[in-house]
């Protein structure tokens, strides 16, 4: 197990990108509650450091970013996902929102979800990829390789974002379509992996968030808390963290099974997880390999030297 000093120093860098000040180093080290460790996280957690941090981490993923024509929407964008990430709104919810999302993007924020990629079959790639863990493109000119999913599935979800109106102003529309290339007909719009929808379905996002966010979804909270153990561990259980397949399968896959029917259970709550993974034996462990478990890349015998994240080490220094 690290000792006090690594520990704190990687937790306050983990849940809010900061380094701890000297005083708090001071006063951790002098405390002798056995409970100490826990209790601090708990306090990073409650931080502004750490809204301000994860919301970061959070538009990482959802590629906010600051592009020529669209500055005001990313900064509105930004501040949506602050507040969400501040008043403690479930992740699912936050899935739900960016999904179904219209309006005026310099309003609205979750609305540039649909102004990140163009075109629909790139807003099908970003949507499995981000919240499905999957690589779905690889469906597009034929059926996955090394996964279950079709050309169905792949085109399907495209005819789901093909129906939205792209620009300043997102709005669903009546006409839009992909062609699949295996029939040269438009595709009909479909939830992966499950059935095709109603051909007079003009908006197909509700029943796309239905599906996503419940909770017997098998990719959705698998997803998220493989981004999460990843940020806290340095690797996810599952590597890459958005090619989920069978012939990529989790290192510790009961673990992973664990983990996200108790985020479920939870409500989609990020905080809880992150404060279950800090409070564990084997994020608390030393990164001091010992001659026998050296070579381990990923099993945790001991904790991953990672570097700092670019915007980290210029606040540390």
């Amino acid at each position: 197990i690290a000792d006090d000093a690594t520990f704190l120093r990687r937790v306050t860098i983990d849940l809010t990108g900061r380094l701890p000040s000297t005083d708090t180093v001071q006063t951790f080290l002098a405390d002798s509650d056995s409970e100490k460790r826990g209790k601090t996280a708990d306090t990073l957690l409650a931080s502004e450091e750490f809204n301000e941090y994860w919301t970061l981490q959070l538009a990482k993923l959802l590629r906010i970013g600051s592009k020529r024509d669209a500055l005001e929407g990313a900064r509105v964008y930004h501040d949506w996902l602050y507040q969400q990430l501040s008043d403690g709104v479930g992740y699912d919810q936050i899935a739900r929102s960016v999904i179904t999302s219209s309006g005026d993007t310099h309003e609205n924020g979750p609305a540039n979800f649909y102004r990140t990629v163009n075109g629909p079959r790139k807003q099908a790639e970003f949507m499995s990829e981000l919240f499905m863990g999957s690589r779905l493109r690889c469906a597009n000119c034929h059926n996955h390789p090394l996964d279950k999913w079709t050309q169905d599935d792949y085109h399907g979800l495209a005819a789901i974002f093909a129906k939205i109106e792209g620009g300043r102003e997102i709005r669903a529309k009546k006409t839009g379509a992909v062609i699949h290339p295996k029939t040269g007909e438009n595709a009909t719009a479909r939830i992966p992996g499950e059935d095709f929808l109603a051909e007079n379905v003009d908006d197909g996002r509700e029943a796309l968030a239905n599906w996503l966010t419940a909770e017997e979804n098998p990719y959705f909270a698998k997803a998220i808390v493989n981004r999460l153990w990843k940020a806290m561990m340095g690797r996810g259980l599952v590597e890459p963290a958005d090619d989920f397949r069978d012939t990529n399968p989790a290192t510790h896959p009961d673990l992973l099974n664990q983990l996200a029917d108790d985020f479920v259970d939870h409500g989609y709550d990020l905080r809880h997880t992150l404060r279950l993974i800090a409070n564990s034996a084997t994020y608390m462990r030393s990164a001091n390999a010992t001659s026998i478990n050296e070579a381990d890349d990923r099993f945790y015998s001991h904790a991953r030297r990672r570097p700092l994240d670019p915007e980290v080490l210029a606040d540390a220094i």
